[in-house]
């Protein structure tokens, strides 16, 4: 006998279907999603991503930083940057305060993990330099911290977060989205790195082709340009 997806095996009454409710969750998870993109602040998100951008023309450096799932966010948001600002010619940098975990543990462990941020921004961290906080709470000691010590160095605070907590306070541009959703706002978190990418490059989006991959890098190198690597440059 078959026991087809979505049902159990009952050794008394046979296969009867398998009551998740996933498909109820999937829906309102969809629909909270909607919401949460329809009440978002396009103005807010347009000053955080112009100044983003404006950074890395200028040739000057960009941190990314967060916990737990952020922290993940932050990585993503980074590796992307990278590779989207790298038409920009000389050396962009964006450098991701979660990425390496034995610095991390280190800090931690040598002073206290409220630490873990701040110290790093306190070697690295130039004037004019842009750091990016993400945070569900926006409480976070190490992420407060860290503000305190941009702000110190003269860098620009930005934060995109799900409640307007204490890191609100120290951002000079600030989005708050998500309704302290923890899923929702780290969705948001990711959708606004990818927001970032397409103002890199001019508004143009990157999509995968099956054909361009099959011919090797040179292809898909050649479909990159066909979508448009880079448009016309943005003026702000």
């Amino acid at each position: 006998m078959t026991v087809h997806p979505g049902e159990r095996l009952d050794p008394a009454a046979g296969p009867v279907p398998a009551p998740t409710g996933a498909e109820t969750v999937v829906k309102q998870y969809v629909d909270d999603l909607t919401l949460a993109l329809a009440q978002l602040e396009t103005g807010s998100v347009t000053d955080l991503l112009e100044t983003l951008v404006l950074t890395l023309h200028s040739g000057r450096r960009v941190f990314v930083a967060g916990n737990g799932g952020s922290s993940t966010a932050a990585i993503h948001i980074a590796s992307d940057l990278m590779a989207a600002a790298g038409t920009l010619g000389g050396a962009p940098q964006v450098v991701a305060l979660t990425e390496n975990i034995a610095r991390i543990t280190a800090i931690a462990n040598d002073h206290c993990y409220d630490e873990i941020f701040s110290r790093q921004l306190t070697g690295w961290g130039r004037p004019r330099d842009a750091l990016l906080l993400l945070s569900v709470s926006g409480h976070s000691a190490n992420l407060v911290r860290a503000a305190r010590v941009g702000r110190d160095l003269g860098m620009t605070v930005l934060a995109a977060l799900g409640n307007a907590g204490e890191v609100a306070r120290l951002a000079d541009r600030l989005v708050v989205f998500g309704q302290a959703d923890y899923g929702l706002t780290e969705d948001l978190h990711v959708a606004l790195g990818h927001m970032a990418v397409r103002v890199l490059r001019g508004g143009d989006a990157c999509r995968f082709s099956a054909a361009a991959a099959d011919d090797g890098p040179a292809g898909a190198g050649a479909e990159r340009e066909k979508v448009g690597e880079r448009g016309e440059p943005r003026q702000f």
